[in-house]
């Protein structure tokens, strides 16, 4: 997909792939030879080239399914404390961005394992891996999760309807002391995820919601944001003990 560069200004930042010419609102900017560190200027801006962090590139992804959202994915990484190395699955995977978050964390010496059944998902999700220079940390499948067959794992979240029905499968497969966690926009699902994890002698840490706005700031006025959403859904966190 080629290599990006973020540029940054007073005025804004642009996020483009190396090695072109582009006519921006800006004016002329040449990257073929551009580099980090490097100054850029243009008729009306002036920007400092530097390397885009993930949660940049996420900016260029497409979104087909609803995706997780950082503020939840956060929680995710915070709570669990995924770090370099870890073998992770999660499914479904929608538009891939927390597989894509999960990846950035994992590094080269880990893994992560996404399932989405649905071939238009699969395919979006695919080219946003692809977009993040990811592709060889995230293995994407065009599958049901059902029938997963990774062992040995750090980490199995699930994002999808009657997650419950795996939890059995998926304490066999998570190493002693991994994580899982269920997520669901719906209480509901959150009650059976416990009851099934109870069921199967998992130590349960929580069931959360993580609620965020943005304020802004105007003129001496502060307030809230009026729109936006703050609810995006519920986690569950669970571990194996034995």
């Amino acid at each position: 997909m080629g290599e990006y560069i973020l540029l940054l200004s007073e005025k804004g930042s642009l996020l483009l792939k190396k090695g072109k010419v582009y006519n921006t609102e800006y004016g002329k900017i040449d990257l073929r030879e551009a580099k980090e560190g490097d100054i850029v200027e243009t008729k009306r801006a002036k920007f400092i080239a530097v390397k885009p962090t993930i949660m940049d590139l996420l900016k260029k992804c497409r979104r087909g399914a609803q995706i997780v959202m950082p503020k939840d994915a956060s929680q995710i990484i915070a709570i669990t404390g995924v770090r370099y190395g870890w073998r992770c699955l999660d499914a479904g995977s929608g538009s891939g961005f927390l597989a894509i978050f999960l990846g950035s964390v994992v590094g080269k010496k880990g893994r992560v394992y996404t399932y989405e059944k649905r071939k238009d998902f699969y395919k979006i999700a695919k080219r946003n891996i692809e977009i993040c220079g990811l592709d060889k940390v995230v293995i994407i499948k065009n599958e049901d999760v059902a029938k997963f067959r990774e062992r040995n794992l750090d980490l199995i979240i699930f994002d999808l309807k009657d997650a419950h029905k795996l939890i059995e499968k998926a304490k066999r497969r998570l190493k002693p002391g991994g994580w899982l966690v269920v997520y669901s926009p719906h209480i509901e699902e959150q009650i059976r995820a416990r009851e099934e994890m109870e069921r199967n002698g998992m130590l349960i840490y929580a069931t959360i919601e993580t609620m965020q706005r943005k304020w802004k700031s105007m003129y001496g006025y502060t307030h809230p944001e009026p729109s936006g959403i703050t609810h995006t859904g519920f986690m569950t966190f669970g571990r194996k003990v034995l």
